[in-house]
């Protein structure tokens, strides 16, 4: 189960982006090949591109490949050193969860205003749903960051 979870952002980023490629792959055969356009792979491949973008920064977080201020760790004091890989976590999990519930509150405003995709025809909030999903997730991983950092130098200041 565990693995499960250690893997689920990568798993369905990865996804994502597959079956974005493979609409686009369908366009192209369809114009270019078949000379009949359709209308549904271009809009499909843009928001399962969004999903994978918002699902995938949780990813990022959880392997800490974000950017960094690196500048201010290697060239500032010292105490940035100490301090900063603690603090990027937690201004990582705050502005996660503000994006949660800015996400909600969008997805609820385009569910009950009924939006759909204009060529799928699908509810558009499940487009918007990512959103507070792979926020969630992000802030998830940021505090799980900052237990790490926060375990490690625990460990090394004993010593």
């Amino acid at each position: 189960m565990r693995r499960l979870l250690n893997s689920f952002e990568a798993v369905v980023s990865i996804s994502l982006m597959l079956l974005m490629c493979a609409s686009i792959i369908l366009q192209v055969i369809f114009r270019y090949f078949l000379e009949a356009s359709l209308d549904w792979p271009e809009e499909l491949g843009r928001y399962l591109f969004i999903a994978a973008v918002f699902i995938g920064v949780s990813y990022v977080e959880q392997h800490d490949r974000h950017l960094a201020i690196t500048a201010l760790q290697t060239n500032g004091p010292r105490i940035f050193r100490r301090f900063l890989p603690l603090f990027a976590p937690l201004v990582t999990a705050a502005f996660s969860a503000l994006m949660v519930v800015w996400g909600i509150k969008m997805t609820i405003f385009v569910y009950e205003t009924n939006q759909v995709m204009p060529a799928m025809l699908l509810p558009m909030w499940i487009v918007y749903a990512f959103v507070p999903l792979g926020m969630f997730c992000m802030g998830c991983r940021a505090l799980q960051n900052f237990f790490r950092v926060l375990k490690k130098q625990h460990g090394n200041h004993g010593e």
